[in-house]
């Protein structure tokens, strides 16, 4: 049975990127702007731990899960989500910027904990259905193996202060959390995902009569969060070179990423330049173990947020109907890809010159600022023209315009 919603299901219910994509535009801002006004105005920049989680579990997340808000319901062929999942799914990365802004940690995370379970719950439910109309590929057995690293990273920082436990917990519980969770979605989701916007490939759907390739993304699953662990307790360099080769070998066995893109449009090259940039950033980690922020500000920069914004984009425009858009390069485009690119030298030469360390960060701060004004009027226009598709259909959109 085909659970696609008809039309009197309110828009945001089938296309939930459109309430959550904004959400996520307005706490990115949230996170950056201080270090640009400490730089300019020299306004005190506010606590590193609400720039980090305001970027993590406000901007990315928002974007994540208004992605599989509305992709997992359209590939599967089930219900979107329900009033309360996406009521709950755009309020609580709010609610922990917020939090955090007001110095309540702890009840921060208690709103993390929420949206885990209920991105948990919404996908699990879904994958169980006998009636799908399709079953998920192999690599998306690294969404829930994500959840759970971010899951039991959380526990761990929580338990940290409390259980009066090594700073290695610390290291490790920061690291699922802040990073497990990323590199899981980037691998699982940018197996299928990556072929399709850089190439206009297609993905195979899971065979559950052919284990093998599903148990070799839970070994590597597994090694990544082993590399966790060695960082914490073992060695930094050494951990950060295995999640670059645990990374690499995963996005080019299943994501295909050592083919150049072929599909027009300078999102799609954003795209396929954000999956090097993460097995590149770790590896300068670990090659440069007395500075690896440099290495980690490429992961981060250059492989979380431009992939996040150049694959939100790209979902943007398909849903709202403008395959013109999506198979272009407009000017601000150009302009995102060129400001993101000055936000990631910028902030890579915070390390390399010190003593001009504030102004650095400031004009990184400033072009990433920049770049979402760009990516706004860009994907306005995928606003426009929202879709109202007929009962049974599933109208435009992501998994429509692998075509030419």
């Amino acid at each position: 049975m085909n659970h696609q919603p008809g039309p009197e299901v309110g828009v945001l219910r089938r296309e939930p990127y459109r309430l959550l994509f904004p959400i996520g535009i307005l706490l990115t801002w949230c996170g950056v702007l201080p270090w640009l006004t400490n730089a300019v105005w020299g306004v005190p920049a506010w606590p590193a731990i609400f720039h980090s989680i305001a970027q993590v579990e406000g901007f990315l997340a928002s974007f994540v899960v208004g992605f599989l808000f509305t992709m997992i319901p359209r590939r599967t062929g089930t219900a979107p989500p329900s009033a309360w999942e996406l009521a709950l799914g755009a309020s609580m990365p709010v609610a922990i910027t917020v939090a955090v802004w007001w110095h309540a940690v702890a009840l921060s995370q208690l709103a993390w904990l929420v949206l885990l379970g209920t991105l948990l719950q919404f996908l699990v439910r879904r994958a169980r259905r006998r009636d799908a109309a399709r079953r998920p590929p192999d690599a998306f057995v690294w969404i829930p193996m994500g959840l759970g690293m971010a899951l039991f990273g959380t526990l761990l920082l929580g338990l940290y202060g409390p259980l009066h436990l090594d700073g290695a917990w610390h290291v490790l519980g920061q690291g699922l959390l802040v990073e497990g969770l990323m590199l899981s979605l980037v691998v699982g989701v940018g197996s299928m995902l990556i072929p399709l916007l850089t190439r206009q490939g297609s993905s195979t759907d899971g065979d559950p009569e052919r284990p093998g390739p599903r148990r070799l993304h839970l070994v590597a699953g597994a090694l990544l969060a082993v590399s966790f662990a060695i960082q914490a307790f073992v060695d930094s360099a050494f951990g950060h070179g295995m999640r670059a080769v645990v990374v690499a070998l995963v996005l080019t066995t299943s994501a295909g990423i050592l083919r150049t893109p072929t599909a027009p449009g300078l999102h799609r090259r954003l795209v396929w330049l954000a999956a090097w940039a993460i097995p590149t950033g770790y590896a300068l980690a670990a090659l440069l173990p007395a500075t690896p922020q440099i290495g980690r500000h490429v992961v981060f920069l250059g492989g979380f947020a431009w992939m996040t914004l150049a694959v939100g984009l790209h979902v943007t425009l398909a849903h709202g109907g403008r395959q013109d858009l999506v198979h272009r390069s407009p000017w601000p485009v150009r302009i995102m890809v060129a400001l993101l690119a000055l936000a990631l030298v910028a902030r890579g030469l915070v390390h390399a010159d010190p003593l001009r360390m504030r102004w650095w960060i400031g004009i990184a701060a400033g072009c990433y600022l920049a770049a979402t004004l760009a990516w706004v009027v860009m994907a306005a226009a995928g606003y426009r023209r929202p879709e109202r598709p007929a009962a049974g259909t599933r109208g435009p959109g992501l998994l429509r315009v692998a075509g030419p």
